[in-house]
C-alpha cells in the first residue's frame, strides 16, 4: 500500500483492480411500475421505450375481491399494461423484483394500501413515488405522502417527469 493515496486513488489503482468482477450482473431484474392515476400513467407513456430488462408498466383500475360473493374484501387488484390487456396484481408481483407505485401528488392513492399489502404478502418491497409540481399545495402533497407512506418502503418525492427515468435508472428498472 503506497501512503499518500486517497482512498479513492488506493481502490481504483491496478493492485486492487484484480478484485473487481468482470462481468456484468448476470440476473436482470423484473420490474413492475403501477400507474396510479391518469398524470402518472402519462408519465410512464413516456417512458415504455427507454427500459431493456423485464419492465411491465401497468396502471391500477380496480380492487378485485376475494370471490364473487366478497367484494367488501380486496385481496387483489385488477391492472391493465400499456396495451390494454388485463392482468392480475398477485400475478405481476409474484415473479417481479422491484415494484413501483407512481401517483400524482393531490390524487388520493388508496390503491397504494391494496398494492402494499399485497407486496407484504408476496414479501416484495414497494416503492412509492409522488410526482409533484409547483401548482399543487403542500397540504396536497402531505395528503399524498400520509396516504403512501405505511404502504411504500421508500418513498421519493419528484419535482418533475423527467425525474422519473432517473429514478426508474437507479433501481434498475
Amino acid at each position: 500500500m503506497q501512503l499518500g493515496l486517497s482512498e479513492s486513488a488506493r481502490f481504483s489503482s491496478a493492485e486492487e483492480a484484480r478484485f473487481r468482477i468482470g462481468y456484468p450482473n448476470s440476473k436482470p431484474r423484473k420490474s413492475r411500475i403501477i400507474a396510479l392515476d391518469a398524470l402518472s400513467l402519462e408519465a410512464l407513456r413516456a417512458l415504455t421505450g427507454q427500459t431493456s430488462n423485464d419492465a411491465h408498466f401497468l396502471r391500477y383500475i380496480a380492487p378485485k375481491g376475494a370471490s364473487d360473493t366478497l367484494h367488501m374484501l380486496p385481496v387483489d387488484a385488477v391492472l391493465e399494461d400499456m396495451d390494454g390487456n388485463r392482468v392480475n396484481l398477485v400475478d405481476e408481483i409474484t415473479d417481479a423484483d422491484v415494484v413501483i407505485m407512481v401517483t400524482t401528488a393531490g390524487v388520493a392513492a388508496e390503491a397504494a394500501e391494496l398494492i402494499g399489502n399485497a407486496c407484504f404478502v408476496c414479501n416484495k418491497l414497494a416503492t412509492g413515488l409522488v410526482l409533484n409540481s409547483a401548482e399543487i399545495s403542500t397540504e396536497a402533497l402531505a395528503r399524498s405522502l400520509t396516504t403512501m407512506r405505511p404502504f411504500a418502503g421508500m418513498l421519493v418525492i419528484s419535482n418533475g417527469d423527467e425525474y422519473v427515468g432517473e429514478m426508474l435508472s437507479a433501481l434498475r428498472v
